[in-house]
């Protein structure tokens, strides 16, 4: 099983994530008592309590899961994790995966669950459930200054587009193929590269002439790559909340109910409490809010 350490302990300190020298990154290792959602912590099972949540989660995908400029492991899922590790009074741990390996390593066991930016799609449900936290959906980068002239969809017609690997935007960008040819022009050729550090890379090199990539982590891309010199985000006006929007989730192995329903009212509280309102704030992300922690949303 292809997986990787991130090489260091993260623990929740007050609001703080604290670095020390180990094999993965933990948060929340001290728990208040006081915030512990007992409902919630009701619900899952003993050996959790004991051993902590084991995450799987492709690192660096920035905002959500990246190191910071210190080597600090952050993100708005490290963040969420965290949250959900005090309702639930558990330790939880993340560990760096390869994602397209990602459900294979909780059906070895070697992770519990997964926080990575998960898409809930109708054939991952057939292995997985999800408990809903974001809406989210695809945009495009191009080179600083658009030299092709991309603006949508139809225009990647006979170009390049670089993609992850497992993940949705490679059905997103096959369909957008499909369309080009249904219009008798050039299909979309797709290059799939391992995580989005080699995907902005071969941009660079120009490899490809976009790449298709969560919303968030496109705008975080075009933002701070080369200080905002590398890449645009491509806004399409077809696509104003980007393509192919949905829910995204922790994801849970099927068998696993307990821990999904003790997740889901840990997930709830946050809601009802208004901290996943103000994580979303602190991540400028209010706009992709689920109103209630839903489990499997996506429905077709």
């Amino acid at each position: 099983m292809v997986s990787k350490k991130l090489g260091f302990v993260a623990v929740m300190a007050a609001s703080l994530l604290v670095i020390t020298g180990c094999a993965s990154s933990t948060v929340n290792n001290g728990v208040d008592q006081s915030k512990v959602d007992k409902a919630a912590q009701a619900l899952l099972p003993a050996q959790y309590l004991d051993k902590g949540i084991n995450v799987a989660s492709d690192i660096p995908y920035e905002p959500f899961e990246y190191l910071d400029e210190s080597g600090n492991l952050t993100g708005f899922d490290v963040e969420l994790g965290a949250l959900l590790s005090q309702k639930l009074g558990a330790k939880v741990t993340f560990n760096d995966a390869v994602f397209d390996t990602i459900i294979p390593n909780l059906e070895a066991g070697t992770n519990d669950i997964i926080i990575s930016s998960m898409s809930d799609t109708v054939e991952r449900q057939a292995k997985v459930d999800f408990v809903d936290y974001q809406i989210g959906g695809s945009q495009m980068i191009v080179t600083k200054g658009n030299p092709e002239g991309i603006m949508g969809a139809m225009d990647l017609c006979g170009k390049t587009v670089i993609v992850q690997n497992g993940t949705i935007q490679i059905d997103l960008v096959g369909n957008m193929s499909k369309d080009c040819k249904a219009a008798g022009k050039g299909a979309i050729t797709i290059t799939e590269l391992p995580d989005a550090p080699s995907m902005e890379n071969a941009l660079r090199a120009k490899q490809g002439s976009a790449v298709m990539m969560d919303s968030f982590v496109a705008q975080g891309a075009a933002a701070k790559a080369g200080n905002g010199k590398y890449f645009d985000v491509i806004n399409d006006p077809d696509a104003p909340n980007g393509y192919d929007a949905g829910y995204v989730g922790v994801a849970i192995l099927k068998k696993n109910t307990e821990l999904r329903d003790a997740i889901q009212k840990a997930l709830q509280s946050l809601i009802d409490d208004g901290q996943y309102a103000s994580l979303l704030a602190k991540w400028n992300m209010s706009s992709n809010a689920v109103p209630s922690a839903s489990v499997n949303g996506t429905k077709n």
